[in-house]
């Protein structure tokens, strides 16, 4: 190292033998999902409350404005922590260039949004979206004056403090969103935790991951490589993510946009609170495991398919189900957001067969790669979104997502294949039991909604039992499936079959 670090800074983790990498990134990952599913549910329920003071042209408003400011952060997207992650040594210098390039970044970002702040509202013709863009842009601005030190113990895979902070910023945010609905009745309370959840954020990253700031550019050259390429490839990513909602602000009315924007909203809550977490843990073992091809191949195989598992039965339930959520949880005025989630829960199980592409893409520092997949997304994503919203509206969205899902999916095994050698048909051998589960998952809830449940009970007891039964099938299916199959060792079912085993003879010892 050139400087020694203080000790606020902790050892250098590359310098540390990585031992059970395997072991240390099942643990990051398993304190990161808990974290992330307490801050998700947070969010539900902060989502919950406002869905019930709000009216859905106050979430148009704000699914507007926060567009820009998503987009906006994109152009300017730095992916420090990961280039941090991915550098073999790290110094103070490192750590004090990683936080002046936020900085810059947090204030260039600031700026630019109170500029195009009036044309935007005079361009989508709402007069509401002039201030809600410029409070808006301290967000971005707060966010560059992170802690960088936290990535020191990401690079150890000790995701502890990052899971204190999102749990810390989520549940602020949320109190003040409810305290601002309640008294105000506005969507600036939508607006008020989005700024709150920055501030308890940066406030608590440096109480427990102290750093002093010094402002320097000496460490740019190592950093200048891997952004330029990853800092396109977020960008293209942001619009490819923002831009259903971006036209159709000009296409459908403000009550139609906020049906489709709580819709898109709450089917990504699982996908905030399971994938992307998981995908830290994962970057950083892949690193550690990158000069042995057969353990590194074994550790991506194993971890998309424990990805999928999980999330197939959420994504089926939410589709087979969302009639009975809007009604039970969101209410009579979100009726336009049932067909909207029961089809926008579809695309993510598509990008699930393929979900750590991203990581995988980074592990091998070939970042140009990652470029390449959003470029591919923006050429198939605007034509086919564009035209389908014209002719359909928000429905003709929805079904755009899953085409550009599907096609997606194909590019991404593809480019898997390419860089691990692993083939369609490994991927189809390796999810098929869980595919054939989440069939018999679905075809229960139907069955059931349709011909056992009583239609007079309340809402609330449906939602369980449906709920409740569909799990309840997905994981006999699974279970039943594999034992038919000879109980293959290796696969994640007889890992978990292995884990609850251990668990339950400890538990036998102790009594």
């Amino acid at each position: 190292m050139t400087n020694s670090l203080e000790p606020e800074n902790a050892p250098i983790p590359e310098q540390e033998k990585f031992t059970n990498v395997g072991a240390k990134a099942a643990r990051g990952a398993a304190l990161l999902l808990g974290a992330k599913l307490s801050g998700r549910l947070l969010d539900f329920v902060s989502l919950v409350v406002l869905t019930h003071l709000l009216l859905p042209a106050d979430f148009g408003v704000v699914s507007l404005a926060m567009s820009v400011i998503y987009l906006t952060e994109a152009i300017f997207e730095l992916p420090l922590s990961q280039a941090l992650v991915v550098l073999e040594t790290i110094d103070k210098d490192h750590l004090d260039t990683s936080f002046t390039l936020s900085f810059l970044r947090g204030t260039i970002i600031c700026i630019i949004i109170f500029v195009i702040s009036l044309p935007f509202s005079i361009i989508y013709h709402d007069s509401r979206l002039f201030p809600l863009l410029m409070a808006l842009s301290l967000a971005p601005a707060l966010r560059g004056m992170w802690s960088p030190t936290l990535t020191l113990y990401t690079k150890r895979l000790d995701f502890t403090r990052e899971c204190i902070i999102d749990f810390l910023g989520k549940f602020g945010s949320m109190t003040i969103a409810v305290i601002v609905a309640v008294t105000t009745r506005s969507y600036w309370a939508v607006a008020a935790a989005t700024i709150t959840n920055t501030a308890f954020g940066m406030i608590v990253s440096y109480v427990i991951s102290p750093y002093r700031p010094r402002f320097t550019l000496s460490r740019w050259s190592d950093f200048r490589n891997f952004l330029g390429w990853s800092s396109g490839g977020q960008i293209i990513s942001a619009i490819n993510w923002q831009y259903d909602r971006l036209i159709l602000g000009r296409m459908v009315p403000p009550q139609t946009l906020g049906a489709f924007s709580i819709a898109s909203d709450l089917v990504g809550i699982p996908s905030q609170a399971i994938i992307a977490p998981l995908s830290r843990p994962l970057l950083s073992a892949l690193v550690a495991r990158r000069d042995n091809m057969d353990h590194f191949r074994n550790l991506y195989q194993l971890s998309n398919a424990s990805v999928f598992m999980i999330i197939l039965p959420i994504f089926i339930e939410m589709s087979a189900l969302s009639g009975e959520i809007v009604h039970t949880i969101l209410g009579a005025k979100w009726e336009k957001s049932i067909t909207y989630i029961s089809l926008l829960a579809i695309p993510p199980i598509l990008a699930g067969l393929a979900e750590g592409i991203s990581a995988l893409v980074m592990a091998f520092k070939k970042n140009h790669l990652y470029m390449r997949l959003n470029s591919l997304e923006f050429a198939f994503k605007i034509p086919i979104v564009t035209g389908a919203s014209y002719f359909f509206g928000a429905l003709g969205a929805c079904w755009g997502r899953i085409c550009v899902a599907f096609i997606m999916m194909l590019i991404y095994l593809s480019t898997t294949k390419t860089l691990i050698k692993v083939s369609y048909g490994e991927v189809f051998f390796q999810n098929w039991r869980t595919c054939l589960a989440g069939i018999v998952s679905w075809l229960s809830i139907e069955s059931i909604k349709w011909y056992l449940l009583p239609a007079a009970w309340p809402g609330i007891i449906k939602l369980f039992i449906l709920g409740s039964a569909g799990l309840m099938a997905y994981v006999l299916a699974l279970l039943a499936l594999w034992s038919m199959t000879g109980k293959k060792p290796g696969s994640v079912e007889a890992r978990v079959v292995g884990l609850c085993m251990s668990k339950l003879r400890k538990n036998r010892v102790a009594l």
